[in-house]
């Protein structure tokens, strides 16, 4: 896979498809090969960048603590790298982070912005019941087996109906994931980055046509993240998808991959 040399750093990413460009932003130990759902859909009227945030997959682990800053100024570098002058954005979770900071200090780069399951971050965001966070905490013990801490995250960023009827899918994930398991150091990396993460007070500053998607069942961003910044945003619309979790995008492909479409392709 390609590699791209930015910010003293390498980002290993992949290119699909042509037309207007899309950059699709991972979240937490999130790699570009949990994309495919999205690339394959996309990738028919869009030309897709998908890549891997430092400290995950094929990019570098710092050694050094770095932050959501340093996170959308290497996305930021990667596309002058491969002069992509300015792009349409879909971040999840973290990556929805990634995407906000993009929106408010690089404006002239984002032509529309879709924020997935995230938050502004900060005291006022809704945090995660108590079971939940209990569920990461054990499955981010060194000592569970990988399998084992998988299916304990999967309870949390899966909706029930999904974990039910859809047992296939979530081995195929599972597969997936396994492959691309992060380090201890670059998950470290990234918690530390996200969780002092807070652009409450500046989310009135973007003025670039914005989406914000989630699910209704989503317990590790409660839904009530999207509306805060929905109501924030000038002019941002909701979408709310019923019967799905944090992982929205994974378990409504369809639905999700016509709704991205659509709100690019608007004029």
């Amino acid at each position: 896979m390609p590699t791209a040399a930015v910010n003293g750093i390498q980002l290993g990413y992949e290119i699909a498809g042509r037309g207007d460009w899309v950059v699709l932003i991972g979240g937490y130990t999130m790699t570009k090969e949990a994309w495919g759902s999205q690339v394959g859909a996309l990738a028919r009227e869009f030309q897709v960048l998908t890549f891997d945030n430092r400290g995950v997959g094929e990019s570098t682990v710092p050694g050094d603590p770095f932050t959501i800053a340093d996170m959308a100024a290497d996305t930021v570098a990667l596309m002058d790298f491969l002069d992509i002058k300015a792009a349409h954005i879909f971040g999840v979770s973290m990556g929805g982070l990634i995407g906000q900071v993009l929106a408010l200090d690089y404006p002239g780069r984002v032509k529309k912005l879709v924020l997935g399951c995230t938050t502004h971050g900060g005291r006022h965001a809704v945090q995660p019941e108590k079971e939940v966070m209990e569920i990461l905490a054990k499955a981010a013990d060194p000592g569970v087996p990988r399998e084992e801490a998988y299916m304990m995250r999967a309870q949390v960023v899966f909706a029930p109906a999904f974990l039910e009827k859809e047992k296939d899918r979530l081995q195929m994930l599972m597969r997936q994931s396994l492959a691309h398991w992060p380090t201890p150091r670059g998950a470290a990396g990234q918690m530390a980055a996200l969780s002092r993460f807070n652009v409450r007070h500046r989310l009135g500053e973007i003025r670039c046509p914005t989406l914000v998607i989630t699910g209704a069942q989503d317990r590790m961003m409660p839904p009530e993240n999207s509306r805060l910044l929905a109501e924030a945003i000038p002019g941002a619309r909701l979408e709310i998808l019923e019967g799905a979790g944090h992982s929205f995008f994974l378990e409504k492909p369809e639905e999700v991959n016509r709704i991205l479409r659509d709100f690019f392709l608007a004029s």
